[in-house]
């Protein structure tokens, strides 16, 4: 498995980025990996995106995996610590997350760039990052289907979804702090086919010791959605 260290440019600010793959060359399909909450410790070295990227790799993609703006070495327009946890924790509370969403695309358009138009590619995303990974996946007509990990349903408007027929994996657990089953299931409902919703059994919003199954998870669901745009 090879991990190379990438950069590229969102608003003018310059993001850092892992790209991982098989030891040989850049594989397809490709997965777009979008990290948690910075203000909740989330970053591209998360426990879950860490293991969606190798256990992918494994599996034949490549994956991005990135950290948003002033997060980790990502540039910010913000100098100022305290002002830039102020900065996102707008977000954090429901607030304006359109920042997030704009490095997101920046992302995919430098995945893009390394694996072209034609090969299929996926968004996965934790927590906050399974929002906002929704919201690009259905914006960009680049992503075939995206899965989202702990989506925080409740705290977002979904407005941006009503029309969205590309397949979608939710995974969620019963004990989660960022969200509650009735919201997921509420929100999961709402949700345009093909869709579908799974339990992880006695876990929280951290999956300790279960972020591989939930990675073999999400690369089988790829994978059948590739065979299926092949029919």
């Amino acid at each position: 498995m090879v991990e190379e260290y990438i950069h590229f440019y969102s608003n003018n600010l310059r993001l850092e980025g892992i790209l991982t793959y098989d030891e040989d060359s850049l594989s397809f399909p490709a997965i777009l990996i979008c990290a948690p909450h910075p203000n909740l410790g989330g970053d591209m070295d998360n426990n879950i995106t860490t293991s969606i990227a190798r256990v992918s790799a494994d599996r034949g993609f490549t994956s991005l995996r990135f950290n948003y703006r002033g997060v980790g070495n990502s540039e910010c327009h913000i100098k100022d610590i305290a002002q830039r946890f102020q900065y996102w924790d707008v977000s954090l509370n429901g607030g304006d997350y359109t920042d997030a969403v704009t490095d997101t695309h920046s992302a995919l358009n430098f995945l893009i760039s390394q694996i072209g138009k034609e090969h299929g590619i996926f968004v996965a995303g934790y927590s906050f990052g399974a929002f906002v990974g929704m919201r690009v996946g259905a914006e960009s007509k680049y992503i075939k289907a995206f899965a989202g990990i702990s989506i925080p349903f409740g705290r977002y408007p979904l407005n941006f979804l009503p029309e969205c027929k590309k397949s979608k994996l939710c995974i969620y657990s019963q004990n989660d702090f960022s969200t509650t089953v009735k919201d997921t299931l509420k929100g999961f409902e709402s949700l345009l086919p093909p869709k579908t919703l799974e339990l992880m059994e006695n876990s929280d919003h951290f999956y300790r010791g279960q972020e591989d199954l939930i990675s073999q998870k999400i690369c089988t669901f790829f994978t059948d959605q590739g065979k299926e745009s092949t029919r």
